[in-house]
């Protein structure tokens, strides 16, 4: 769909969050964890730094979970049976999101413990 608006661009890209949000499990987890986290950092009175650190993180965790999300969707269309290969694409894809929600849960830690210690 070329040479659309960049509001229309924008309202597809919203849907598609708004989808995954009601329709995905781990991208509300996400976000539940995210506001706590966002509530823990504004409490604590954590530093900016710290703050544009895990901001960065989540918004990586969330456009992972997106992107997980988005082909697990297409490959179970395109291909429902069960295949080895495509086993283990999806674990990738989950290990993808694994490998950002562990970096972003040591980056808080730090951030929290930086902020308690100092």
């Amino acid at each position: 769909m070329k040479n659309q608006s960049i509001w229309k661009k924008l309202k597809f890209a919203c849907n598609g969050i708004i989808y995954a949000l009601k329709n995905e499990h781990n991208m509300q987890r996400h976000l539940i964890s995210a506001v706590i986290v966002l509530c823990l950092f504004f409490f604590l009175k954590i530093s900016i730094l710290w703050w544009a650190l895990i901001i960065l993180c989540i918004g990586l965790v969330i456009a992972a979970e997106l992107l997980n999300s988005a082909i697990e969707t297409l490959i179970d269309y395109l291909h429902p049976e069960i295949h080895e290969k495509i086993g283990h694409v999806k674990d990738m894809l989950a290990g993808m999101v694994l490998v950002l929600s562990i970096t972003a849960l040591i980056i808080g830690l730090l951030a929290i413990i930086s902020s308690i210690i100092f």
